[in-house]
């Protein structure tokens, strides 16, 4: 039986209700402190490719120097100059991120240092762990990556890292922005941006919206969603508050891509499906977050944080399950339809006391989390073999119709209630002592099958530590040094369709790194690392059935590059680079061999330049770089590999005042030199390799005032 959806966290919620009412008497405080500002409003406003704090290694605005982790910031800037529209797009600029198995294109995944899947749980939305197919939309300001084990402060979480999607906030200066975009395959994008303060309240909105409807850029698809996000901020003397809501309506292509044959791709058309008219997802993800701070002294401040998110979707593949030596493929017609939900609360206290004589930056917290995803009617019709990949001919496969008795009604739920502590520790000038532990108790119940067959698959609780020690020197106000060792914990909530379940995964990571300005506004960052994982579990399909296995223990170890800032007058860049060896350490198959997905070396470069031109002619900005990715093993058999590939993209912005409103219009090219290649896989053998976009053109235009 199904558990009813009600977060388990009474008390939070009671106490964030009972502040919220006493909000005028907060406002109306006797001591009168500077007001908290909540947000990314110093990197909405801010055209540089840096930023010199980061929210998400301490939940607080910690200076990058002195934190004991490697963070990466792509800025709204950077994102805009290179119109990035989804994660894919945005984690070029991240050193060791590549893409994994999307399911089709219709998930986020993401490979970090060697780790990462399409439901891992590492994509968090202004800190708060998501569950939703496409976190990045029209309302992301920046992305934050994390890199290492990242449970000390968001729990059960893969020891590669995490990716931060932090949203766009209410801002008190009135402005409003009209936008809209044409894509080269068709069809294209309308929206809006408004923002400003609501008289003298104190109050601050925000609202975006945007409609998209594209035609996919293989032979058949549209690729369309309708978004409307309100926000609303309000700030006191000493208090503020930020409520915010995102309602997302989407239908994606479910694109399985492409078929290898020998090791390498099939002869066949680049941008023709291998599935029907009728693979796709269509769902409504909705997301609901609260945040409540308080300054209670010069040096102490409480906030207290509950984010909802919910993807609701149904789904139909076209599952290729065999291919014949002629070409003749074999597909199963399946399906189901997907209900996931998180909910989340926390309650921090962040300060800066003196303590023994010396600084210190502290977290105390607790949180509360529930993981619910359900899975109800599947369907798992009889595989039919005919279609030819050479001449394909649509129309011969039905659309997913059989109800599987025994995968059908899957309800998969992880609870859990933790107890954290983090300390920046101000040993004196230069040096800085990181320790924190998080203590976390968690309650797992998967069950599944219709009627008769229906069974519990686990039933269990847990209890876990998970400690981090590290270590900066600041050796001058230019460069660090750090290091840390650090652990991971993660309740394996995987369950195949025979009901196989696993025990949790856990993970360990030592680190060394130096954080240095090469120039103002010019950073490095580099830092080399070795992870050990164990009871990793790997799907893959057989006879379209999914089965899962864990590899005893796995290793991943290299070293990250990262160069981002202004080189020069007029000249900024993001280069990365990346070198990861992984293996798989522990398992009675596959020992020795790579970790699926993850390339053993990565690296991108990227030059914008604001050119020199007579003031009357507007402002011109120019940008083009490229990425590369190494060769990756498509599977953890390594029985095939997807070839190395580089892909460059470009654009150029014109920016010009028309009738006294800032008028902007842009040209992005993607895949410059129309580059065939093949980003990711589904690891279950050469039957659905991805196929990566050909060259791309957009064409922007936007107004504001």
């Amino acid at each position: 039986m199904r558990v009813a959806h009600s977060f388990a966290s009474p008390f939070l919620l009671t106490v964030l209700a009972s502040v919220l009412a006493g909000l005028p008497n907060l406002a109306a405080a006797e001591q009168v402190l500077p007001a908290t500002q909540v947000g990314a409003d110093a990197l909405t406003t801010d055209d540089s490719y840096t930023a010199p704090t980061v929210s998400t290694a301490s939940k607080g605005d910690v200076p990058v120097k002195e934190e004991a982790q490697t963070v990466n910031v792509v800025t709204h800037q950077t994102l805009t100059d290179y119109n990035a529209r989804s994660l894919d797009d945005a984690i070029k600029f991240i050193s060791g991120a590549s893409q994994g198995n999307t399911l089709g294109n219709t998930k986020d995944s993401v490979v970090k240092r060697g780790f990462g899947s399409n439901d891992d749980g590492s994509i968090l939305r202004d800190g708060v762990r998501s569950i939703l197919s496409h976190n990045f939309t029209a309302t992301a300001d920046h992305v934050e990556a994390l890199k290492g084990p990242a449970s000390l402060l968001y729990g059960a979480m893969d020891p590669g890292g995490l990716i931060n999607v932090v949203s766009k906030q209410p801002q008190y200066v009135q402005s409003t922005t009209l936008s809209g975009s044409a894509a080269s395959e068709g069809g294209g994008t309308l929206g809006v941006d408004t923002t400003g303060p609501i008289g003298d309240t104190g109050l601050a909105y925000r609202l975006v919206a945007e409609r998209q409807h594209e035609d996919y850029w293989r032979n058949y698809g549209i690729d369309q969603h309708t978004l409307v996000a309100p926000s609303l901020s309000w700030t006191g003397e000493r208090a503020s508050l930020t409520l915010a809501y995102e309602y997302n309506d989407y239908s994606d292509p479910f694109d399985r891509g492409t078929v290898f044959v020998d090791g390498h791709p099939a002869h066949v058309s680049y941008d023709k499906r291998l599935d029907e008219s009728w693979a796709k997802t269509v769902g409504i993800s909705q997301t609901a977050s609260a945040r409540f701070e308080y300054q209670l002294s010069d040096d102490w401040k409480t906030r207290i944080t509950y984010g909802w998110n919910d993807d609701r979707y149904s789904l139909a593949i076209a599952q290729p399950t065999k291919l014949s030596s002629s070409g003749v493929l074999t597909r199963q017609a399946n399906g189901g339809h997907y209900d996931y939900e998180t909910r989340y609360a926390s309650w921090d206290f962040i300060g800066t006391p003196q303590l023994f004589g010396q600084e210190h930056d502290l977290l105390i917290g607790a949180d509360q989390e529930a993981d619910d995803r359900y899975r109800g009617k599947t369907y798992r019709n009889t595989a039919q073999a005919g279609f030819n990949i050479y001449s394909p001919t649509y129309g011969s496969l039905a659309e997913p119709s059989v109800v599987s008795q025994t995968t059908s009604d899957l309800s998969n739920q992880l609870n859990s209630t933790s107890l954290y502590i983090k300390d920046n520790w101000h040993l004196d000038d230069r040096w800085i002592l990181v320790l924190g532990g998080r203590y976390q108790h968690y309650d797992q119940y998967i069950a599944q099958g219709l009627g008769a067959s229906r069974s519990v698959s686990l039933d269990s609780n847990g209890d876990a530590f998970v400690p981090l020690a590290g270590l900066v020197f600041k050796v001058n106000d230019d460069l660090s040094l750090y290091g840390n060792y650090s652990r991971s914990f993660v309740p394996n909530t995987t369950v195949d369709d025979s009901g196989k379940t696993f025990d949790p995964e856990q993970g360990r990571s030592y680190e060394v790194g130096a954080k240095y300005d090469i120039a103002p506004g010019l950073n490095l960052n580099l830092a080399v690392y070795d992870i050990v994982k164990k009871n990793v579990v790997t799907t893959s399909t057989v006879n379209g059935e999914s089965v899962s296995e864990a590899a005893g223990k796995v290793g991943s170890r290299g070293v990250e590059l990262d160069v981002t800032g202004r080189i020069a007058e007029r000249w900024d860049m993001v280069g990365t680079y990346a070198y990861d060896h992984t293996e798989i350490l522990d398992d009675p198959t596959d020992k020795g061999n790579r970790l699926s997905q993850a390339p053993k070396q990565t690296a991108s470069l990227y030059l914008t330049h604001h050119l020199q031109v007579p003031a009357q002619w507007g402002d011109w900005h120019a940008g083009a770089g490229a990425r590369y990715v190494g060769d990756r093993a498509g599977d953890n058999d390594n029985s095939f590999y997807l070839a190395s590939y580089t892909v460059a993209d470009a654009f150029l912005r014109w920016e010009v005042p028309v009738a006294g409103y800032k008028t902007r219009l842009q040209l992005n090219v993607d895949n410059l030199f129309n580059k065939e290649y093949y980003p990711s896989s589904t690891g279950s053998g050469q039957l659905q390799v991805n196929v990566g976009e050909p060259r791309t053109a957009r064409l922007s235009a936007s107004v504001s005032f």
